[in-house]
């Protein structure tokens, strides 16, 4: 999967060769620039990854807490680091870096040539091989234990994720980089699918031993909680930067660069960006809901002129801040209005009562509209 132990040629580990040094250092020597760019993309993809899973979650078991929500957070996680280890570190492109890579030299098509440079490089070729298997452990325990996959199933989805990630690799990301900077190995394919079947069979042996993965469904009625609350607008948030950030990111690419920095641009963007978020899809949705609340299954209860009141108390101060670049001030504000609905026994917010709105879950919203036609 992660093929420090040859280059195309063999004979030479990839750690003590010229293109290690072509790809700006491998294995301890990576750069501390692109280890930083790996941290930060991936502190980005987890949280994306995880509204789709969160809203999945409530939508089916009416719930997210207790031993079955760490194991879907944990099976979110795996996927995520997987991806890491199949992308990062990236390397820094310089004017010679493809100068001596073929993308049909990164491809290693003869089986068991890992045995080879165990023979050759000793302990560090054993430990790559042990690490792409226990790399594809967690995979066969999660297909076994979470989702009720057989053996025979779980080796073609082990067999299938590890061609993916081969196939990434070999295809220097999909043609997205210039040339291949990993190597894609068919030992690869057999260790992980090999780490695929251990995880199974680990969890065929415990998975009676521990707690349900996956919790009888429960009416979702109760008044969600403050940290609910504060994940949505924490989610809120999340989409509002990711979304500002991809404009901003194209207008650049499209060539505006100096438009696309600009400090007015910044300014539109983020009056639009919120605009929608907080405005626009709320009154066409019929929970009033934002995006992060949409994500945690939450609703506003009231009509549009409750949309309007809670933008103008809530978000147009949000929309300032940001748009003068204080996130802080916003994450300040809001841990303020936490801990305020926090001393109240009834938990509602400041903006609730200034607002005259009350946030509650999208199935106690569905079952009042119900109740109420």
């Amino acid at each position: 999967m992660v093929t420090f132990g040859r280059v195309p040629g063999g004979g030479k580990a990839w750690w003590r060769s010229g293109a290690c040094r072509a790809a700006g250092g491998c294995g301890l020597s990576v750069r501390v620039s692109e280890s930083i760019i790996a941290v930060l993309l991936f502190a980005l993809v987890v949280p994306l990854v995880a509204l789709p899973w969160v809203a999945w979650q409530y939508r089916r078991v009416g719930r997210l807490r207790g031993w079955s929500a760490f194991v879907a957070a944990a099976g979110v996680l795996y996927g995520c680091g997987l991806v890491a280890f199949t992308l990062f570190p990236l390397p820094t492109i310089t004017p010679d870096f493809c100068g001596d890579r073929a993308l049909h030299d990164y491809w290693q098509t003869t089986p068991f040539e890992s045995l080879n440079d165990i023979a050759r490089d000793g302990r560090a070729a054993l430990a790559q091989v042990l690490l792409n298997v226990v790399l594809f452990v967690p995979l066969g325990f999660l297909l076994r234990y979470r989702f009720a996959k057989g053996l025979a199933a779980a080796t073609l989805i082990g067999l299938a994720t590890s061609l993916a990630v081969e196939t990434i690799q070999g295809t220097a990301v999909l043609g997205l980089y210039p040339c291949p900077y990993r190597l894609a190995d068919v030992d690869d394919l057999l260790t992980n699918t090999a780490g695929t079947v251990v995880g199974w069979l680990v969890a065929q042996a415990v998975h009676r031993a521990l707690p349900r993965a996956v919790p009888d469904p429960v009416a979702d009625l109760d008044p969600p909680g403050l940290a609910r609350r504060g994940f949505a607008f924490a989610g809120d948030l999340l989409v509002i930067w990711l979304v500002q950030s991809a404009i901003r990111v194209t207008v650049g690419l499209a060539g505006s660069l100096d438009v696309a920095t600009s400090r007015w641009f910044g300014v539109v963007v983020v009056v639009l960006v919120v605009g929608v978020c907080a405005l626009v899809v709320p009154l066409t949705r019929a929970d009033r809901a934002t995006p992060g609340q949409i994500a945690f299954h939450l609703a506003v209860e009231g009509d549009r002129a409750a949309v309007l009141r809670r933008f103008a108390v809530w978000w147009l101060p949000v929309l300032v801040l940001l748009a003068f670049d204080r996130a802080d001030l916003v994450l300040l504000l809001a841990a303020v209005v936490g801990l305020a609905a926090r001393l109240r026994h009834d938990r509602r917010s400041l903006v609730g009562l200034a607002s005259r709105t009350r946030t509650t879950t999208r199935s106690a919203r569905t079952s009042t509209d119900r109740v109420t036609v």
